[in-house]
């Protein structure tokens, strides 16, 4: 198992170590929208922080854009077509004016990677260097679904060349982006300015340090009262939000800290509006005639997210959080997410479902920073799987995890089921659904309903997240500290349904009653079939319409494939029946725990 040994810097309580390090990158990034040429230039900065304890002798770099480079890996991994294809667009980054500590440096370009070697050696331990370069890429129109843009419609992420991760597991990560797998980065703070035309609004990561120069008095009023209000207050109104033909530009300048990345959208005919979510600014930015009545309740839906998953998992750091309608299909930055537009366009309900899902990436990985390029389950999986239970607040009553077992059973019917320690990239595109979201929420809701235990598990789960907050957790600190925190050796667990693909099949092969030293007993013989083994929930029923309910723990299948679970029986059998099989006297059906959970306490189909 890929777990790191105990150590100063990871312990084997799961929890960070008293020499926990992890690496800063801090940005200060400028560029310009030329919406002629479909195009974002500009500078940026970066000041890295050592705070390993290895003297480092190069850095890389991440440059996405290089995923749209004519050849490049991605291109060849996915069928040009597809959701993570780049469709025929050739773009990616120019770099020129490369400077480390005011020097010129050259920069070796692998892909989606680049690679800086330092003329002097970079000191462990708070040693800083400063990289400044000009850059420049074309927007492509798709932007394998995490960007792109629609007519006067720009949505900008993955937009300037960040920091690649070093940590204590594998030095450099340098992992490619192929488009399928997303992101893995350092956390620091972004102060960005995007110079646009002066008619466009521009929405963003972060707070914006100058409403003076881009917003009127009346709209800077309406955002200072949306700040205190419960009510959606539309900060640029319907009669505001259209495309006015204005010359020359303006500057929009945030800031976002203690963030892994920033991202930014503009357009010359957003509809803004905004809400008060226990003093976070929540905010839904939309063009009328392509998102009609949808999302007139963006705002209300995106506060709402906010202030549940605050009250379920972790209290929201950020001051505020926004949601933009557009071409991608569901995207999550820092305080920032991408929403599809509206099907239909006058059903709010048509959104909200991906509005609660892309903010519940605010905390699984914005938050709690995994790898997601490696581990799709820690972050994909995680969100899933408090979805459910922000959902259920919201329509009570209803479960999804029928479709998300369905979803499951789907990729083992079809042969394209594999480990969920599988990197997404290696995952067949037909199974990402499943295997990324679905099957981790299912079998962490069975963990937490018939292994573990709701209220330990919960306790558990906030106990990891508030650990690892704003920090790099690898799987092994998530095992860990679930074990540690539930007294619980897990091993099976995590051997059978994240490093194998085995299914849970557990059976009944018969039932007998036997009477032994005056003993009225019901024998139970139980198989398993796979290799995955389960505690037992067993109900037998009885001839006079009695019940008795018994749950065997996971170490009975230590005896092998094969038990029988004697149990005493509170009732008096005919004499015709005893000691021979009666199925008609005695009944009994094992429950996988999976499909006996529960959500808030009521019973899942």
């Amino acid at each position: 198992m890929e777990w790191p040994a105990p150590s100063a810097m990871r312990s084997a309580s799961g929890a960070p170590g008293p020499e926990y390090w992890q690496q800063r990158a801090d940005y200060s990034v400028a560029v310009t929208l030329d919406t002629t040429q479909q195009r974002v230039a500009g500078s940026v900065t970066i000041r890295y922080t050592n705070n390993s304890p290895d003297t480092l002798r190069f850095v890389w770099l991440q440059l996405d854009q290089n995923l749209y480079r004519p050849g490049s890996k991605g291109s060849m991994l996915f069928p040009a077509d597809s959701r993570w294809g780049v469709r025929g667009f050739q773009g990616g980054y120019d770099i020129d004016a490369l400077l480390v500590n005011g020097r010129p440096a050259p920069i070796h370009v692998d892909d989606t990677m680049g690679r800086i070697d330092l003329e002097q050696p970079l000191a462990p331990k708070g040693g800083r260097l400063t990289i400044t370069m000009n850059y420049a890429f074309r927007v492509p129109e798709h932007g394998s679904d995490r960007m792109g843009r629609d007519g006067t419609l720009y949505e900008i992420a993955q937009w300037f060349p960040r920091m690649a991760v070093y940590d204590d597991i594998r030095g450099w990560n340098t992992d490619p982006y192929f488009g399928q797998g997303e992101f893995y980065l350092e956390y620091g703070d972004i102060d960005y300015s995007v110079t646009a035309p002066a008619g466009y609004t521009i929405a963003g990561s972060g707070v914006l340090q100058n409403p003076a120069d881009v917003l009127t008095a009346a709209q800077r009023e309406r955002l200072a009262r949306a700040a205190r209000s419960d009510s959606t207050v539309a900060i640029i109104t319907n009669d505001e939000a259209h495309a006015t033909p204005t010359p020359g530009s303006r500057i929009w300048r945030f800031r976002a800290q203690n963030v892994r990345d920033v991202a930014w959208a503009g357009a010359p005919d957003f509809r803004w509006d905004a809400v008060n979510a226990n003093g976070v600014l929540a905010q839904a930015y939309y063009q009328v005639a392509k998102s009609g009545k949808a999302w007139e309740q963006a705002a209300e839906q995106t506060a709402w997210t906010i202030k549940n998953y605050s009250e379920l998992v972790y209290k929201y750091p950020y001051p505020q959080a926004t949601s933009v309608a557009g071409p991608v299909g569901g995207m999550e930055y820092p305080m920032f997410v991408m929403v599809h537009y509206g099907n239909p366009l006058d059903d709010p309900r048509s959104i909200f479902g991906t509005i609660n899902h892309e903010h519940g990436h605010e905390w699984f990985p914005m938050i709690v920073g995994s790898n997601e390029r490696r581990y799709a389950w820690q972050d994909e999986g995680f969100n899933t799987y408090i979805n459910a239970f922000a959902l259920e607040r919201r329509t009570p009553g209803t479960s999804p995890y029928t479709g998300y077992v369905s979803n499951w059973r789907q990729t083992v019917e079809n042969r394209i089921d594999a480990p969920l320690m599988t990197p997404p990239d290696r995952i067949d595109a037909r199974a990402l659904g499943a295997l990324g979201y679905r099957k981790p929420a299912v079998v962490l809701l069975a963990l937490r309903d018939n292994v573990v235990g709701r209220a330990t598990f919960d306790r558990a789960f906030r106990e990891y997240t508030q650990r690892w907050a704003f920090k790099h957790p690898s799987p092994g600190d998530f095992f860990r500290t679930i074990e540690n925190v539930s007294g619980m050796d897990l091993g099976w667990y995590w051997r059978s349904f994240w490093y194998s693909t085995d299914v849970l099949d557990i059976g009944i092969d018969n039932v007998t009653m036997r009477q032994q030293q005056g003993q009225n007993n019901a024998v139970i013989a139980l198989r398993r079939n796979s290799s995955v083994p389960f505690p037992v929930r067993l109900r037998l029923l009885f001839r006079d319409n009695t019940t008795q309910d018994v749950v065997m723990p996971v170490e009975v299948w230590s005896q092998g494939e094969r038990i029988e679970a004697v149990l005493a029986a509170d009732w008096k059998p005919t004499d015709d029946a005893w000691g021979t099989p009666v199925p008609a006297a005695a009944t009994a059906a094992a429950t996988s725990g999976g499909l006996s959970g529960e959500i808030g306490g009521r019973p899942l189909p």
